[in-house]
């Protein structure tokens, strides 16, 4: 029930996590048995799967059970019985497989038993090539070590080919003794999209170069040693009679460290001098490179700026003929890394990327239909309209009824509502500023969903799926940077909402609950400009280091006149003594000339899509001026 009125806010205790499969396994004894010798299989031999020579009869040796629950691989002979090991198949937890991806060894052999280990060979035969690890005998690990697993994953691509990945089970290493630091930088979103936004400027072309095994070419540190099991189905036993272990030296996915490892061996070899990258400071996964290139028909200066997303290169060069900066990276890229050119770029993280004439296009059509698939199995109901906005006017409302009620949520509505707003939040993230508002509010009653928020969530999918095609649509354009702020003040903590524009369409977007209570509409203005001053700051200093800022002060129009003298001036002084000195930060910037504060009229503010549940004409106008969206 609800809270009654007067009543102290209650104590909302966290929701306690769902406990996740542990994927306990426990070792197997060794199982003696007797086989026929197959191939180069020979009496006194130890059979080491990882070796090229010896791929080949891996197959061969693997015979299972009646009901398919555990491998075997001839591993040795002792006296005159061939001795093989059993070991419970390796599972692998995905966040979301495919229907098509095998859950485990078991029913990937079932699915497709020579194709998933053929898939596995190739796997090993990376391994074995790159040296990731070095067999020992279970006496040669140090007292106290413990044996980290391995698993197997498995997924089936879009192209339909099998790819296996042998990953460490990283959740089990212990920090200190198995690794020591693990972060590691990824490509902003935003940089994704002002990436394209200047090679819509600019019309450079736009390549993706994927990284093979790419966490496997990366160094570990001398002290970070990994001791692992054999991987599933590949076990093989010492002169002992117990498991041989892996002593890993190379990173492998799964590892804690390995991410962190990887990128702390590739941007070293991008800022070499024999490269020439500069690093950006905005964000440390994009590089840059100018220069003045000598060809037959003179000298020309040529642009190169590689953004870094793990294992994926997102290259944008301005030629690429064989006197170009671009053709002597790709060398040097394919002459030190194993690597593939995979073309003109198609999406990277679930954002498809397309030229259209002289237009860039961001969309996630693909990632909006499986979040239909998976969230809504009856489809879109028909209610649904294409005149339909996203967030009904109640909504607002309804979450603060929501966060006042003591009772706790059933796990099944609790688990159903995060995950779709999750998954909704990484479209508003990424490409859909037009569901900003509706996903910012939905988030705030992410511990105490209800029914009426549920359907909400799902109102927001069915928009989507109605106007799946709209994406930002960046184009040629001489306007530098410019940004728009603007707050609701109809409800207890008011909203702040901006938008930053570049090449006609906006690069970056925010709607966020006010921290503090407003005592006039000035005041939760004031908040919200200077909060997006923060953001315009990092923007120019991001175009300033790729040399696209004009040197001129960004430009951020408020609706607010009161607001917009308090950017100026130290007036108002009976109405604004309260305010918290962080919130004139705007006053700062606009005394050192990097910010001005022109008025702009409420009807034109596009700050004001990210603050209040706009319906009809009203929200479809200012969606396609902020996406820059033609109508089909």
């Amino acid at each position: 029930s609800p809270r009654p009125r007067g009543s102290p806010e209650p104590h909302v205790s966290p929701q306690p996590r769902a406990r996740r499969d542990p994927l306990s396994w426990r070792a197997a004894a060794p199982r003696a048995g007797r086989i026929p010798t197959r191939g180069a299989i020979r009496r006194g031999d130890v059979v080491d799967p990882f070796a090229p020579t010896e791929l080949e009869h891996i197959g061969e040796a693997l015979p299972t059970d009646g009901v398919g629950a555990y491998s075997y691989l001839c591993v040795s002979r002792i006296g005159s019985a061939l001795h093989y090991l059993s070991a419970p198949l390796g599972r692998a937890l995905l966040a979301q497989p495919g229907s098509a991806d095998p859950r485990s060894r078991q029913q990937a052999l079932k699915q497709d038993k020579e194709g998933w280990i053929a898939a596995e060979k190739k796997e090993l035969k990376n391994h074995h090539d790159n040296g990731s690890w070095s067999l020992i005998d279970r006496a040669q690990v140090p007292a106290g070590r413990r044996l980290i697993r391995l698993i197997w994953v498995y997924k089936v691509k879009r192209s339909g080919a099998l790819k296996a990945r042998l990953c460490v089970q990283g959740c089990t290493q212990m920090q200190g003794v198995d690794f020591d630091q693990t972060f590691c930088a990824t490509m902003r979103s935003g940089s994704l999209r002002l990436l394209c936004s200047l090679a819509a400027r600019h019309s450079l072309d736009m390549r993706r170069w994927d990284f093979v095994s790419a966490y496997l070419q990366g160094e570990l540190l001398e002290d970070e040693v990994v001791y692992c099991q054999m991987p599933p189905g590949y076990e093989l036993v010492g002169r002992d009679g117990r498991q041989r272990v892996c002593r890993v030296e190379k990173p492998i996915y799964g590892m804690a460290q390995a991410g962190r490892r990887w990128q702390r061996t590739i941007f070293p070899w991008l800022i070499d001098p024999a490269q020439g990258f500069t690093q950006l400071r905005s964000d440390t996964c994009v590089f840059y490179r100018t220069e003045t290139v000598t060809t037959p028909d003179g000298p020309r200066v040529e642009r190169l700026i590689v953004g870094c997303y793990v294992d994926d290169l997102f290259v944008l060069s301005s030629h690429d003929d064989e006197y170009s900066l671009y053709h002597a990276f790709t060398l040097a890229l394919q002459r030190d890394w194993d690597v593939e050119d995979e073309g003109a770029i198609n999406d990277l993280l679930n954002v498809e990327i397309s030229r259209e004439g002289e237009h860039v296009v961001l969309r996630q059509t693909a990632y909006i239909d499986k979040l239909v698939q998976t969230y809504c199995v009856d489809g879109t109901p028909t209610r649904v309209q294409s005149t339909t906005a996203p967030c009904s006017k109640e909504l607002p409302e309804l979450v603060m009824k929501a966060l006042c009620y003591v009772d706790k949520p059933e796990p099944e509505l609790l688990k159903a509502y995060q995950s779709l707003v999750g998954a909704l939040l990484y479209c508003a993230s990424n490409t859909r500023p037009d569901i900003a508002f509706a996903v910012s509010c939905l988030c705030r009653a992410m511990s105490k969903p209800t029914d009426e928020l549920l359907e909400a969530a799902r109102g927001v999918l069915y928009y989507l799926h109605r106007h799946r095609d709209v994406g930002l649509r960046f184009e040629a354009d001489p306007v530098p940077l410019y940004g728009m702020s603007d707050s609701d003040w109809a409800v207890k903590h008011s909203t702040s909402g901006a938008v930053f524009m570049l090449n006609h369409a906006a690069i970056s977007w925010g709607s966020k609950k006010q921290p503090t209570i407003a005592l006039s509409s000035c005041e939760a203005e004031l908040m919200a400009a200077s909060e997006a001053c923060k953001e315009a700051v990092f923007i120019d200093a991001y175009l300033t280091e790729l040399g696209e800022s004009n040197g001129e002060p960004v430009a951020l129009h408020v609706d607010n006149k009161g607001a917009r003298d308090l950017a100026y001036n130290p007036e108002h002084h009976q109405r604004v003594k309260h305010i918290e000195r962080r919130h004139f930060f705007i006053r700062e910037l606009v005394e050192e000339m990097r910010i001005t504060v022109p008025y702009v009229p409420s009807a034109e503010n596009l700050g004001d899509f990210f603050t209040k549940p706009l319906q009809g004409p009203q929200f479809f106008a200012l969606r396609d001026t902020i996406m820059n969206h033609v109508a089909s």
